[in-house]
């Protein structure tokens, strides 16, 4: 017994002095113990033009955006946008609720949130851009992204990634997918929303991009090696002519060239890149406190003094809106009637123009009125609020639009917004256009999308035909969808006013 209690107390103070001995290895001078115990965090990396590279093509067209994040190739007749995504970028503001779910998030350009346990960490699953092309005077131009290609420093070429397997040359996504899909029904439902994703996000050689015209949306190639410092971006046979057969008979070869550089998550927000589909630039908090201005307009038919309130239509309709906007990003939202032509509109962040019954009029002096608001970083919004027989909103208000995009300078135009544009998440992913009273009532000329007005790279005005103010004035929590869009509405407004 004595033997054994020795035994027990030598191995108690050899453990003892076992553990001081590591404590001393591990506070003291010696870095290598300190790495064995204590691993470096692992630093992010993303990639940024490269500014010393793209200069040697000696080709003015080629410039970087103010934010230093994207490479623009603007040839006036037309312009494309090229930013690199991160996966932080892709996890946090693009596909933030898909991206939760480990091995079976739904995103399927980044891993999510699963962590690979023979790594320590989350590998990158492709390299993704976003390009951005704007047709301003050329009659049709396109961009077939299974052309497109990536080059490294280190000697890799990765072509671009096809969507569907049975479209693409080479391959695809969708086969990627497809190989590594269980027979779960999880699987099942996992592989169709990454599917889902990808068919709305990822670029493909649709119909040409005709003048007035834009496209935007993803490309994809394999993961770069950790040792990649520098890329050049190939985009081969960029199309910008067709002959008399309607077959492409012009092209250009455009590179863009990216540095690596660590992430600084500071610098990003939700899509913060300054481009015509309306990146958000920069991130922080809201102001915490805001005026919603709703338009004063003159009706037709209404006498000089004589106010008609057909101009009121859904009166309740900003205060709803105004006490969704409270919860959802803590902002106390204030509402003012401010008329088209007051002084004070110029300095809103934002504006409602509601229609109701009476066809809106305004005058020069008010139309000057709005596109000096928008200089000073106002955003508007239009919506139809009534449905009148007597005139077509949607016309009259985009025929508004032209008229103060004539007020500011040539790089005003009136598009439709893409389906995947910023304003659709700054706060809140929504995938769809959420429905409209149109489609409820089932009234004829629904439209699925929303026309915008873009100005300097950026989208400063939204058009509707939906009656999404009519289903706000109803204060009904079926209509969260509708708020969630008003919300995103004056989250991209706040966020981009900042900028300008």
């Amino acid at each position: 017994m004595l033997r054994v209690s020795l035994i027990r107390t030598l191995a108690s103070w050899t453990g003892r002095l076992a553990f001081v001995i590591l404590l001393y290895l591990v506070n003291g001078c010696d870095p290598a113990y300190r790495y064995v115990f204590y691993p470096p965090e692992r630093i992010e990396y993303t990639l940024v033009p490269d500014a010393e590279l793209f200069q040697l093509t000696n080709d003015t067209s080629y410039s970087i955006s103010r934010d230093s994040l994207s490479i623009i190739y603007d040839r006036k007749s037309f312009k494309i946008e090229v930013k690199y995504l991160s996966d932080y970028q892709l996890n946090t503001f693009d596909f933030p609720d898909d991206s939760k779910d480990g091995l079976f998030s739904a995103n399927p350009f980044t891993y999510g949130n699963w962590v690979d346990p023979d790594l320590g960490y989350t590998p990158n699953r492709f390299t993704v851009f976003k390009i951005s092309i704007f047709n301003y005077t050329m009659s049709k131009i396109n961009f077939d992204p299974e052309r497109s290609f990536l080059v490294t420093d280190r000697g890799d070429l990765f072509a671009g990634y096809g969507r569907e397997e049975k479209s693409s040359r080479n391959q695809s996504l969708e086969a990627y997918f497809r190989k590594r899909k269980g027979s779960s029904g999880v699987d099942d439902e996992v592989f169709e929303r990454r599917m889902g994703i990808i068919r709305t996000t990822v670029l493909y050689l649709g119909r040409p991009i005709y003048q007035g015209d834009s496209r935007e949306g993803l490309v994809v190639y394999d993961p770069l090696h950790e040792s990649v410092q520098k890329v050049k971006l190939v985009l081969d046979d960029f199309i910008v002519g067709y002959d008399e057969n309607n077959e492409p008979s012009e092209f250009l070869d455009l590179q863009f060239f990216f540095r690596r550089k660590p992430l600084v998550r500071e610098e990003l927000g939700p899509a913060a890149t300054p481009s015509d589909t309306g990146a958000v630039a920069g991130t922080g908090a809201f102001p915490s406190r805001i005026e919603l201005h709703r338009i004063r307009y003159r009706v037709e038919g209404e006498e000089e003094g004589v106010q008609r309130e057909d101009w009121n239509a859904k009166p309740r309709a900003l205060n709803t809106l105004a006490r969704f906007i409270a919860d959802s990003l803590k902002i106390e939202a204030a509402i003012k009637i401010t008329p088209a032509d007051s002084p004070d509109l110029l300095s809103a962040q934002v504006a409602f123009l509601f229609g109701g019954p009476g066809k809106p009029i305004l005058t020069d002096v008010e139309v000057t009125t709005l596109a000096n608001m928008i200089r000073r970083g106002g955003f508007l919004v239009l919506d139809n609020a009534a449905f009148p027989s007597t005139y077509n909103f949607f016309s009259s208000m985009e025929q508004l639009l032209e008229s103060i995009a004539s007020k500011l300078d040539r790089e005003a135009r009136v598009i439709t917004v893409p389906s995947d544009h910023d304003v659709y998440r700054a706060w809140h992913r929504i995938t769809t256009l959420p429905q409209g009273m149109d489609d409820l009532e089932n009234l004829p000329e629904k439209r699925t999308y929303l026309q915008g007005l873009f100005w300097r790279n950026r989208l400063v005005a939204v058009l509707s035909s939906k009656g999404y103010s009519m289903m706000w004035d109803t204060g009904d929590s079926r209509y969260t969808d509708q708020l969630i869009l008003g919300t995103n509405m004056v989250a991209y407004a706040l966020r981009t006013s900042r900028t300008r």
